[in-house]
């Protein structure tokens, strides 16, 4: 994702809402300035042996640590896939593998829902089948991230207890990365479940590192501050938003149409929805130096006897940023509390 292009969220149809919703929501992190500072990690299980020690060209391990639902462990082998059914999916969301290492995954009876090189690891998700989940585009159940090292696997991070057959379960997603090397941006690795940030994966120390979100995301040279929004109501992750600088930036239009029940609910920033699936809905602000903040939502608003009550409100996503102008490449402020 380049931070500078324009976000191409108004307008769209009720299907192309979806389908960005759900890109913007896994590219997530791409323009984000370097990176937050790790939490701590479980200590890896003792040896029951001393270690030898380890020539400078050795694959760094992992420390084994479990997170937001997540566990990060150490690997000697490709695992196999779960012995069960797989969701009631439509069609193949898989891709074909490009390296020697997802080649070796598929071998071994995954499939690839994408790959990419990370600080010297080969990073490839893979799940028993990705497919077309009703109402939510592609979805990979049980899906799992494997990190290879000089063709070996060192390390894996999965949901424990996720299945196949849940379509929405397991990791979902993670950084692609290519577009945010050039910010400086390529230190840590974001983990997805569908379409919203879980935890970041750090290599550091000759270790991989499982690692908690900050409280913060730092984008434009660190002028525009984000906060955590995902999975915050409606009205509490706009108040998150206007705290740190952020306004309503209505965009222009005619007649209110489909969102006008948004508008009137005291959100005239709401772009777009799509009226089926998940029903996402994009709204738009701006901050002092003109940066633009995309809000994604998923849920319906209905009208309840308490309207202030989030359970009547669309949930936040995942909020991504356009920068104003030319933002200073790599000099971003890190993420964090």
């Amino acid at each position: 994702m380049d931070a500078h292009a324009r976000m191409p969220f108004s307008p769209v149809s009720a299907a192309g809402a979806l389908a960005l919703g759900i890109a913007l929501s896994l590219g997530a992190g791409c323009a984000r300035d370097p990176a937050p500072a790790a939490a701590p990690a479980a200590p890896a299980a003792p040896a029951k042996a001393p270690a030898k020690a380890q020539p400078a060209s050795a694959a760094p391990g992992a420390l084994a640590a479990d997170l937001a639902g997540l566990r990060l462990e150490p690997l000697s082998a490709l695992p196999a896939p779960p012995k069960e059914d797989s969701a009631d999916v439509a069609g193949d969301c898989s891709v074909e593998p490009e390296s020697a290492e997802a080649r070796a995954a598929v071998a071994n009876g995954w499939k690839v829902f994408g790959e990419r090189e990370w600080r010297g690891y080969r990073v490839v998700g893979v799940a028993a089948a990705p497919g077309v989940l009703a109402g939510m585009g592609c979805t990979s159940g049980g899906g799992r991230l494997l990190f290879f090292r000089g063709g070996e696997p060192v390390a894996q991070v999965f949901e424990p207890g996720a299945r196949a057959a849940e379509g929405d379960s397991g990791v979902q997603g993670f950084d692609k990365g290519e577009e945010s090397r050039p910010r400086g941006d390529d230190e840590t690795l974001t983990v997805f479940d569908w379409a919203v940030q879980r935890a970041r994966v750090r290599a550091e120390d000759g270790a991989l590192r499982l690692i908690a979100l900050p409280a913060l995301d730092k984008y434009c040279g660190g002028r525009a501050a984000v906060p955590r929004v995902e999975g915050v109501a409606l009205p509490q992750a706009r108040e998150r938003l206007l705290a740190h600088g952020w306004r309503a930036a209505p965009p222009e239009r005619e007649e209110p149409g489909f969102v006008s029940g948004l508008i009137h609910a005291g959100y005239p920033e709401v772009e777009d929805c799509a009226g089926t699936g998940q029903g996402f809905c994009s709204f738009a602000y701006r901050n002092e130096a003109g940066d633009r903040l995309t809000l994604v939502t998923a849920g319906e608003w209905s009208q309840g006897d308490k309207p202030g009550d989030e359970a009547y409100w669309p949930h936040a996503r995942h909020a991504g940023v356009e920068c104003a102008g030319a933002a200073a490449e790599g000099t971003g402020q890190g993420g964090g509390p």
